[in-house]
């Protein structure tokens, strides 16, 4: 069932039913299936401009976001995911220079921001494009009278994301909504989802993983819960009331202190593999919850997934798990597929992967073999069928001639008791070529972590030096920021202190 028949449907069946909550700010069904009629007769209003590389219906048209989680959001992204229109999702953190870009590569007909976004403004305003402030009364000042929605179809766009940090152009992409309808079915069934799936996301509603738990939750008719900045106190007030977290890594591993909260039931987590002592620790702090830890990409979807009971996992812990039902996998070196147990491409077969970069895509790992795409992933298939990642294609060390990848370092490190958490970098060095770092956050003492290191790795796959840190550099979807902990190297940064024995 299309969103745009399953929102109205929830409007209808369950009116008063809670559709969204995000800091107070809560909206039934019905009021929200009103705001976006109200919005979508508001947009259909404006002037559409000629995108030759984004089509769109004759009455849809493309509005840009960056108001972050601000309760208006949730009726922006709706009005998207169940109306002709499409929405370009700007991240507010990145920096002006960067909106100023991506606005001049691809103007809105309109676009929704925060008052204090004065040089997004300023940028809208020589564009000639209508800026809505929405923490004023813009908002419901530019709201229509209640236009009926149209049926969209399949191959329509939707959506315009981007991937990338926040030192450079990132790079855009368009889905349509019949890869979403896929992904939906499948994660309905994958993390068994029902109408009671209630749910957390304390991420950004610009990045993936929280967006799509929001679609998740409307094409359920459950409840979804938001927070406009994370905090640990309004968190555990979201959290009393849902049953489903869906965090990164980094966010579960702040949901999962204080006292224990026995009425989460499910938690989906992407976007970096869990370490073992996480996941132990969230375990142990919602211990009726069964953790689904999926592995995808943004111009892939999702690929495989690996979920933990309080006894066992549906895969071997080190893997990513297996492929999800509607994904073929093929791992292949110079184009050709290796055996299982090899190294290579991890090159996925689905309905969930864009056709290609609206732009930004060169040089970048992401490319087509026929029905098959890649985002550069490196990785082997396990002998019980389970997908093992290894690293990134350009992110291989070639240490004294040897080839290493930085994540089966990783994942030595994490599993040795008492390293919370590892990051393995390669750095130049005059006479191997690379030299192998290891930034830890631990207390173990380094004779301990070199002796377990060297039991189940050889000589040449051991780290030169070790690092600690009391505290990650982040990116702004809440994951470890390489760049910057290279940048903290080079600079010897105070904030990493050498281990020594």
């Amino acid at each position: 069932m299309p969103l745009r028949n399953a929102i109205e449907t929830h409007a209808r069946q369950s009116p008063d039913a809670l559709a969204v909550c995000i800091s107070g700010r809560r909206l039934t069904y019905s009021e929200l299936y009103d705001k976006i009629m109200r919005l979508h007769g508001a947009l259909s209003k404006l002037p559409s401009r000629t995108r030759p590389n984004l089509p769109l219906p004759s009455s849809g048209r493309l509005f840009a976001f960056s108001g972050g989680n601000h309760p208006t959001a949730t009726i922006a992204l709706a009005t998207a995911l169940a109306g002709p229109h499409a929405v370009e999702l700007l991240d507010p953190k990145w920096p002006d220079a960067m909106h100023r870009q991506t606005l001049a590569k691809l103007p809105p007909d309109a676009i929704f921001c925060l008052t204090s976004q004065t040089a997004l403004i300023d940028a809208a305003r020589r564009l000639k494009v209508p800026a809505i402030r929405v923490d004023t009364d813009d908002f419901e000042g530019f709201l229509a009278t209640p236009a009926p929605l149209p049926f969209p179809s399949p191959s329509d766009l939707f959506q315009v994301g981007f991937t990338s940090g926040t030192t450079s152009q990132p790079k855009a992409f368009a889905r349509t909504r019949h890869s979403w309808r896929v992904s939906l079915d499948a994660s309905r069934m994958a993390f068994a989802l029902t109408p009671q799936s209630h749910t957390f996301a304390p991420g950004p509603l610009a990045h993936g993983i929280s967006m799509y738990a929001f679609a998740e939750t409307l094409d359920l008719g459950a409840t979804f819960f938001g927070t406009p900045q994370f905090d640990l106190a309004t968190a555990h007030r979201a959290m009393s009331e849902a049953r489903r977290i869906v965090a990164v890594p980094t966010f579960l591993t702040a949901l999962s202190r204080g006292e224990k909260q026995e009425q989460i039931h499910e938690i989906t987590t992407a976007g970096a593999k869990l370490d073992p002592s996480l996941l132990s620790q969230a375990q142990t702090h919602f211990p009726n919850a069964r953790i689904h830890e999926y592995y995808g990409a943004s111009e892939l979807g999702f690929i495989s997934l690996n979920t933990h009971g309080p006894h066992s996992s549906s895969a071997p812990a080190h893997s990513v798990g297996h492929p999800f039902a509607h994904v073929a996998l093929s791992i292949r070196k110079n184009g050709v597929e290796v055996p299982q147990g090899f190294p290579g491409t991890i090159f996925v077969h689905g309905d969930l992967a864009i056709e290609g970069y609206i732009w930004g895509g060169r040089n970048s790992g992401f490319r087509r073999e026929g029905p098959w795409a890649t985002v550069g992933d490196i990785g082997q298939l396990n002998t019980d069928g389970s997908l093992s990642i290894l690293g990134r294609e350009g992110g291989m060390v070639i240490t004294s001639g040897h080839n290493v990848y930085p994540q089966e370092i990783e994942n030595a490190l994490v599993n040795i008791p008492g390293i919370e958490s590892a990051v393995v970098l390669g750095v130049s060095h005059p006479s191997r070529g690379q030299e192998i770092i290891a930034i830890l956050k631990t207390d173990v003492a380094l004779p301990e972590i070199r002796a377990r290191l060297a039991l189940g790795l050889p000589h040449y796959k051991l780290p030169r030096q070790f690092f600690s840190t009391k505290t990650w550099p982040l990116t702004s979807s809440g994951k470890i920021a390489h760049v910057e902990l290279k940048k903290w190297l080079k600079q010897k940064d105070a904030r990493l202190a050498p281990l020594t024995a």
